[in-house]
């Protein structure tokens, strides 16, 4: 790895580090956003782009669709890991493989991931972003006692920036 390649990777990685989780929200955010705004231009009736010209129903479905996506940011990961949960339960044979099972298991399973899915995801963006940026300083070939104190550096901002709000 060339020394830009290194030092780009090292920045990335403190990024993620330290503000990679609220970059994901943000992510998802306007992603949910542009989806909407799509569905509000491609699908108005005639009538409605007669009175709201189609670009203004872009925006005012970007608008909602980013709040709607802020909003269920952690909703969206907590069903999604309660429901992986379930299956992987359901799967090994530990309760019975039924839809009414799965159900319950997933809502059992979403509501405790719910209370701490900030902290998780936040813990992975962590250390995700402190093992790049470990990475890109051994690339740059600085002592390894100095890319360690750094990198545990990084990760007690990130905790101080992510977990302890």
């Amino acid at each position: 790895m060339n020394l830009p390649d290194a030092l780009l990777l090292a920045v990335l990685g403190f990024i993620t580090a330290v503000w990679g989780y609220k970059l994901a929200r943000l992510w998802v955010s306007l992603l949910s956003g542009i989806a909407l705004g799509y569905v509000f231009y491609q699908y108005s009736s005639h009538e409605l782009q007669a009175v709201l010209t189609p670009l203004v129903l872009f925006v005012i479905g970007l608008i909602v669709g980013a709040m709607i996506g802020f909003a269920i940011f952690r909703l969206a990961i907590s069903l999604v890991a309660g429901f992986a949960i379930a299956q992987s339960l359901i799967s090994a044979g530990l309760f019975v493989a039924n839809e009414t099972v799965l159900i319950v298991l997933t809502i059992v399973f979403a509501m405790i991931l719910y209370a701490i899915v900030d902290k998780l995801l936040a813990l992975v963006f962590i250390i995700g972003g402190a093992a790049l940026f470990f990475i890109g300083l051994l690339a740059v070939h600085l002592p390894m006692i100095i890319v360690a104190i750094l990198t545990l550096l990084i990760i007690v901002l990130g905790i101080y920036k992510n977990i302890s709000r």
